[in-house]
């Protein structure tokens, strides 16, 4: 970090549903300070693509402009949030020998760049890689190296995993987040945010799931011995639960994911098949009655497709069974009453809901999923633009603090148990 000054970081987390700006500073003592933070519905983006550029760009320059204006300036260039299936990963091995010229050699950051800058062939343009994340390292066939860097050896190798995009995908989301007024310092892969906020070290060792449930996308990041093992994402998440609900019941979009947030739940057990709940038509003040079982048994179907793709990912992986450490469920569908229970019990195996860590030392106005990627994106930042730092402490600023109780306040609809009515038959 620079030296007697604080350093500002920014997140910009772009997602099917909504745009989370994040702004922090971080002291050379390694205290972080949330100062700016900016939301906005998306528009213009489905799946992790560009599909109105005009849109998606009104809709982050409103975030960015919120987050400006606690700031009282321009924000720093921001890290990125990418997903989508034009991604896609590997892992990859590869090795540097001093080539005869003698002798044991101490490595250096130099010899470490090099040798991932190596890992992949970059012939195909049509193709860029996004991330090449050190597994582990060999020095002279010694296994199971973290950071090699100041040891001595004649030959180097790294097993790494690498997130290779689209070109024109990628290019398309850098454009519309220029045009909003913000430079990208780099785009980072929303599994990997999410994980750096959500997972244990714990989980990462003994291997775990990660399954971050967006609006158009699933993400997907699987952890062994400390690393990533693999990433993928799934193009059903929330969007689509809501979706169903509009089909299935004959309801406005915007009225069905309201119903979704105030009375769905995934699990058949707890209505009858008389149950109603009264929902807004769409029409004006007018309300009707939807079968509270109908709206339960479409949630609960789609979960069941969800966890079902999910473990068909971890089987694609190359492992027969999900990790010790289970799977951990985050983002804004996550809460989805019932759905840990399906993927526990399609899954055999423990589950929990993530929130970013307090292990990071974050306020709990920061402990929800909904931030899940934007808190990772600014941990990310720090941790591979400076390297081995870590923020000590994390405070918000008072202005931070009320404009978070507003977000909550709107975004999220109180729940409430919809009164029981079960019909009379003569």
């Amino acid at each position: 970090m620079a030296s007697g000054n604080e350093t500002t970081y920014a997140a910009i987390d772009i997602g099917t549903t909504k745009i989370a700006t994040l702004v922090a500073k971080v002291s050379p003592t390694g205290t972080m300070q949330v100062v700016a933070v900016g939301h906005a519905t998306s528009e213009g983006m489905r799946k992790g693509m560009v599909v109105n550029p005009a849109e998606l760009t009104e809709s982050i320059r409103k975030s960015v402009q919120e987050a400006r204006s606690m700031l009282g300036s321009d924000i720093p260039a921001a890290h990125v949030g990418i997903t989508g299936g034009h991604l896609t990963c590997i892992n990859a091995a590869v090795s540097l020998s001093r080539n005869g010229k003698g002798g044991a050699k101490t490595f250096s950051q130099a010899d470490v760049d090099r040798l991932l800058a190596s890992t992949v062939d970059q012939s195909d343009h049509r193709r860029r890689i996004v991330h090449v994340v050190p597994r582990s390292y060999q020095v002279d066939g010694l296994r199971g190296i973290r950071n090699p860097i100041g040891m001595n050896g004649e030959k180097l190798a790294a097993e790494s995993h690498v997130v290779v995009g689209d070109v024109a995908t990628m290019d398309n989301l850098e454009q519309v987040v220029r045009a909003a007024g913000v430079k990208v310092h780099g785009m980072v892969i929303e599994h990997l945010a999410s994980a750096e906020a959500v997972l244990t070290t714990d989980e990462r060792e003994t291997g775990a799931v990660l399954v971050d449930i967006g609006g158009g996308t699933s993400d997907i990041a699987i952890y062994r011995d400390g690393a990533v093992w693999y990433t993928a994402a799934i193009p059903v998440a929330g969007h689509h639960f809501t979706n169903d609900i509009a089909i299935g019941l004959g309801l406005p979009p915007a009225v069905a994911e309201a119903t979704k947030l105030r009375y769905g739940s995934a699990s058949l057990g707890e209505v009858g098949p008389h149950d109603v709940v009264e929902v807004e038509s769409g029409l004006g003040e007018h309300t009707r009655p939807i079968s509270h079982q109908t709206l339960n048994q479409l949630l609960h179907d789609r979960a069941v497709e969800l966890v079902r793709m999910v473990l068909h990912k971890v089987r694609q992986s190359g492992l027969t069974k999900v990790p010790p450490g289970g799977i951990v469920l985050t983002g804004g569908c996550a809460n989805l009453p019932g759905l840990a229970d399906i993927v526990a019990d399609y899954g055999k195996c423990a589950v929990r809901i993530g929130t970013p860590s307090a292990a990071l030392g974050l306020p709990p106005e920061l402990e929800d999923s909904a931030f899940s990627t934007a808190v990772g994106l600014l941990f990310w930042a720090i941790q591979h633009r400076h390297p081995g730092a870590v923020a000590e402490s994390v405070t918000l600023d008072a202005n931070v603090l009320d404009r978070l109780k507003g977000w909550f306040s709107r975004l999220t609809p109180r729940r409430v148990t919809p009164p029981r009515v079960t019909e009379v038959r003569a």
